[in-house]
């Protein structure tokens, strides 16, 4: 999710009535819910250093407890209650995972020992209408401070029931992309997507042998549309020095709607790889790899990028 979400929901946590147990429980909560995310640090050596780390062990069942605990050991100083103070921030950071696991980024809650990525489908990575409600309850709060509980709870409770709404559009956009799923020929894999700006629309994705495929789906008329059909190449056809870069290693582990391709040019082979969830029709760009091979299959060059040009 987006930092200013989970900013939003470490205030509301501690307006719950924590700030009137712990001193310094608001700022502890708001920090300790973006705490995760100080692995953005990775970003300045590369971006697929970035990609490989991000949503790692500090969103992980082991990472949490262990940066809560001494994020507390800092925070202590100013609170001087210990474990008041680590179980407000343990709380606060605990949301953080949760909250990214609804999008379709995914994160991997298991490692170390397990790198296997989850999606939770549910939330746009930017939530406007999630944000505007919890920061109309803070603002509220903020007017009428006598009812600062009530009103940080009622608007938890709101919060509450939009997801639940989401739920329930989501299985039914769940439902539909399974039966297209179903009609499509060599179909291997599925997944769906909330769009940002309207709940009620979603987008479906469909992967075949030969050919990836995006859909518009309005859940409540039963409506689909296909957006985008793209050509895949299999992986076989790939040059197995390519699969073994490092740009490419990183992003495999990554994708979860991989396309491949790769061209002969006049000093031997294009590789590109890319994430088809995030590819952008309209710009044709996507999150994606390419690499440049010789004659002799050895690697030129190799990039990754969020915004790679598909060709």
């Amino acid at each position: 999710m987006f930092n200013s979400t989970h900013t939003f929901v470490g205030l509301a946590i501690a307006r719950t009535g924590l700030d009137d147990w712990v001193p310094r429980a608001a700022i502890t909560a708001v920090i300790a819910s973006n705490f995760p995310d100080i692995d953005i640090i990775t970003a300045l050596s590369s971006t697929a250093t970035y990609l490989e780390y991000h949503r790692g062990i500090t969103h992980t069942f082991v990472g949490v407890p262990l940066l809560a605990l001494g994020f507390t050991a800092v925070m202590y100083i100013f609170s001087g209650n210990f474990w008041k103070t680590y179980l407000v921030a343990l709380i606060a950071m605990s949301t953080h995972p949760l909250l990214d696991y609804t999008n379709t980024y995914g994160l991997r809650p298991f490692l170390p020992w397990n790198p296997t990525w989850y999606y939770g489908d549910l939330l746009p990575i930017i939530d406007p209408y999630l944000d505007a409600v919890l920061f109309t309850g803070i603002l509220a709060g903020e007017v009428s401070r006598n009812n600062k509980r009530f009103i940080t709870w009622l608007c938890l409770g709101i919060v509450i029931l939009y997801l639940g709404a989401r739920l329930e559009l989501r299985s039914m956009a769940t439902s539909q992309v399974q039966t297209f799923a179903a009609r499509t020929p060599g179909s291997e894999k599925w997944g769906v997507a909330p769009q940002i700006l309207n709940p009620l629309v979603w987008e479906g994705i469909v992967q075949s042998k030969k050919q990836m495929l995006k859909v518009r789906i309005h859940p409540w008329d039963h409506l689909m549309t296909e957006t985008v059909r793209l050509e895949r190449t299999a992986p076989s056809k790939i040059p197995v020095q390519a699969l073994d870069s490092r740009s490419a290693m990183v992003l495999l582990g990554f994708a979860r709607f991989p396309i491949m391709r790769v061209r002969s040019t006049d000093f031997g082979y294009r590789i590109q790889i890319f994430d088809f969830r995030f590819y952008n029709a309209t710009t044709n760009t996507a999150l994606g790899s390419e690499i440049a091979l010789d004659r002799a299959f050895h690697i030129r060059k190799e990039t990754l990028s969020f915004q790679k040009t598909i060709e």
